[in-house]
């Protein structure tokens, strides 16, 4: 009787070690659906850590479809088996170990760094979180280092190009401001109607057509020369009151000059 036990219970044995739940193993190969002629359908071949079997093509499984992010050549991953066979092989995850440790990161965040190994100058990193205890409690941060950034907070969004930025600033309903800075030349959009553009250098409006200037008031005042030119024909009006001045002396040229109305002459 006892033989027959433990044969019994040897057979189980066999049949418990052919059935596989779960193992880890390292991608060897991908194959993404990377171009519309291929054939493949997001797997990877993947090499068993225990026992060192090769699976071709496996399938993996995806978070939310519509979504896809294959895994790299050396990513540690865990595998299932649909009922146990182990021709049947779905990943279903990817781990982290001391080789590949991963980002800084805390509760209430999303982090992403592309490639997870390269330095912050070759690498894309970006994230997402909702911390309560942070000044912005939600906020959208994609850097692509050493010059771009893109800040997203309740309040402001904020892109940054090297010398180059532009800062949408929204604290309520009322007082959004638009600014844009390059270098120390600066633009100020206000949301109640003010702009405000401050040129380091030199600073040129040009139109292939009309360009108009128009406001309540307008001044111009340079502080050297003013020079104003018109390739056929200028005039200058005011309809209640015009005046010319000049502090040291003043000069009307042409080849005929009419002065029309009452004139009066004073020093």
């Amino acid at each position: 009787m006892s033989t027959i036990i433990s044969t019994l219970q040897e057979i189980i044995r066999q049949e418990l070690r052919s059935v596989r739940v779960s193992e880890l193993g390292i991608v060897k190969d991908v194959h993404p659906h990377s171009g519309t002629s291929d054939d493949d359908n997001y797997g990877c071949d993947v090499q068993l850590k225990n026992s060192g079997l090769l699976l071709k093509r496996v399938p993996i499984a995806a978070g939310h479809i519509g979504t896809v992010g294959i895994p790299n050549v050396g990513d540690l991953v865990l595998l299932t088996f649909d009922r146990g066979d182990v021709n049947q092989p779905i990943v279903i995850g990817r781990l982290y170990h001391n080789e590949a440790r991963p980002p800084l990161n805390n509760p209430n965040e999303v982090i992403f760094r592309l490639p997870l190994a390269e330095a912050d100058e070759k690498t894309l990193k970006a994230a997402i979180r909702n911390i309560s205890a942070n000044d912005s409690p939600r906020e959208i941060l994609v850097e692509m280092p050493p010059k771009i950034t893109l800040h997203v907070t309740d309040g402001m969004v904020r892109a940054i190009a090297g010398k180059t930025e532009m800062k949408l600033n929204q604290p309520g309903s009322t007082g959004g401001v638009v600014t844009v800075l390059s270098g120390r030349t600066k633009i100020t959009m206000n949301q109640d109607g003010d702009v405000t553009i401050e040129a380091a250098g030199a600073m040129t409006l040009k139109a292939t057509r009309d360009l108009t200037l128009e406001g309540m008031n307008i001044k111009l005042k340079s502080q050297l020369n003013t020079d104003i030119e018109a390739g056929s024909q200028a005039t200058l009006k005011g309809n209640l009151g015009a005046t010319v001045n000049g502090g040291l002396a003043s000069t009307v040229q042409g080849a005929t000059i009419s002065v029309r109305g009452i004139t009066s002459f004073s020093p």
